[in-house]
């Protein structure tokens, strides 16, 4: 194990508690420290059950992530490429395999200062249990929050999102996982889909025709035509505005196709109404939104019926009406400086294992998504940021091979908001138009040691909600979800503790 870093708060420890074990996934764990486990923000689920069951909790870090100036860094970074300096003889490291013996190590060798002589008895016993547990562990986490007998891991969204805001307490051998199953891939055009799903279905239509629109000119336009199109887009959406003629024409189609999505990089955790409903009410009142209409509680017509702009008046209306909307609300994207240590790190288990190339289908007939945002561009991202890269694709049979869609653990709760771009691939997918089972998920506890059905899934899918919202008690998405998780998991947790005499 290399030296990640982590922070411990024993506030509520009681002698033999559980150990509540947090791994923050890809990103800096120390902003987080004082959120999760000083609660600085608000209760945390993770102190919550600490508090509840006389635990300790722990924040890790995951390998190759931290910030500027210090990290969980095994090899030299350099701070303006954002990449290890030795380039893949450092990323060769950087896996789900080598992240899961991370967690084995801490486990096994773990020793918190101050405590009572009583920790070391019961970890030399319990922890001896870990290596073996391993090599049965099903894909436990997104953000490598992985279970290892006998500690209690709390973790939600991270490299792998087969778990999708996991709970989990692995106290036995869970089952073996279905090796055939498959979560980890690399065609994930379904993130998109699911927040078109949530959204109002004029902005869903509307955004759909103009991106169809935009693609349209971009295929068949003249070049003076595709030229005016570029930069008006770009002027929409970037600053500086300083491109001249020459450089606007080679603005690339795919990085139109990005910039397409600026009204949606909110959504993921903050959901379509703290995201992306500002542009859409911009969007389909072409910006009179001080007019009392039937969307805002007054009698006269809405300006766009449901159909949206393009379908009851015309596109060049809606198409418009987008840049207006997206130049007045969406976040202007700047023109990249320096990348960040973090961005390479995940970008590298993207590209190297993971995939999850969140592309523009257009088979879809309600994409809102260019089809230049396509595999064959975001595979190309990959391999100019890492020429080194060992595989022409991500190898996602390695990940898979932990379970997948169908991994059956025992010990273990799935928590998914309904609308989490993550789900799709979560054990919780619905998605069965790209393979996932379909699997129900069921709020009956399982008896200790023992498996759900294999078409079912104990957990909870949280109604509206998207990205982790059961992490923390968030007063602007609502308490039900960490109400409601944390509490279910509790429930859990006192029927499998009593497999240890608890």
């Amino acid at each position: 194990m290399f030296g990640n870093r982590y922070w411990v708060n024993d506030t509520y420890y009681k002698q033999g508690g559980p150990v509540f074990f947090y791994d923050t996934g890809e990103g800096d764990a120390h902003p987080e420290v004082s959120v999760f486990l000083a609660e600085a923000y608000g209760p945390s689920a993770v102190m919550a059950l600490t508090r509840r069951f006389g635990g300790l909790a722990v924040l890790f870090e995951h390998r190759f992530y931290g910030s500027s100036n210090e990290g969980s860094f095994p090899f030299s970074m350099d701070l303006t490429t954002g990449m290890a300096v030795d380039g893949y003889s450092a990323y060769k490291y950087l896996n789900t395999e080598q992240a899961l013996q991370d967690t084995v190590y801490f486990a096994s060798n773990f020793e918190p200062r101050g405590l009572d002589e009583h920790w070391r008895s019961w970890c030399d016993d319990a922890c001896q249990k870990s290596k073996n547990i391993l090599r049965y562990l099903g894909f436990l986490s997104t953000h490598s929050g992985y279970g290892i007998s006998p500690i209690l891991i709390l973790s939600t969204s991270a490299p792998l999102k087969t778990c999708q805001q996991l709970f989990c307490a692995l106290l036995e051998n869970p089952s073996l996982p279905n090796l055939d199953a498959k979560a980890s891939q690399v065609d994930m055009w379904t993130y998109y889909a699911q927040t078109e799903r949530s959204m109002t279905r004029n902005c869903s239509a509307d955004f759909t025709a103009v991106t169809n629109y935009i693609d349209s000119v971009l295929t068949n336009g003249t070049f003076q035509q595709i030229l005016k199109l570029k930069r008006e887009i770009y002027n929409a959406t970037h600053i500086p505005f300083t491109l001249n003629v020459t450089e606007m024409s080679t603005f690339e189609n795919s990085e139109i196709a990005d910039s397409l999505l600026a009204p949606l990089d909110g959504y993921q955790n903050s959901g379509f109404a703290l995201s992306t409903l500002g542009f859409c009410d911009v969007l389909e009142t072409i910006d009179r939104r001080d007019l009392s209409t039937t969307d805002n509680g007054g009698t006269s017509p809405a300006i766009a019926p449901e159909s949206g702009l393009a379908a009851a008046y015309n596109i060049t209306l809606a198409y418009r009406s987008f840049l207006f909307a997206l130049q007045k609300v969406a976040e202007p994207r700047p023109v990249p400086q320096l990348r960040q240590i973090d961005e390479m790190s995940w970008m590298w288990q993207s590209c190297s294992e993971y995939g999850f190339y969140a592309r523009g289908n257009p088979l879809n007939r309600h994409t809102i998504v260019s089809r230049f945002q396509s595999l064959d561009y975001l595979q190309e991202q990959c391999n100019q940021a890492f020429p080194f890269l060992q595989t022409a694709a991500p190898n996602v049979a390695g990940p898979n091979k932990y379970g997948g869609w169908n991994m059956n653990p025992s010990n273990t709760m799935f928590t998914n908001g309904e609308f989490d771009p993550w789900r799709s691939v979560s054990p919780a997918s619905t998605d069965t138009e790209i393979g996932a089972p379909g699997r129900r998920t069921v709020q009956d506890v399982p008896p200790c040691n023992v498996s759900p059905r294999k078409d079912e899934l104990f957990g909870i899918v949280y109604r509206d909600q998207v990205h982790a919202p059961d992490l923390l008690l968030d007063t602007e998405l609502g308490a039900e979800p960490f109400l409601a998780g944390v509490g279910l998991f509790g429930m859990a947790l006192e029927r499998w503790l009593d497999c240890f005499g608890k």
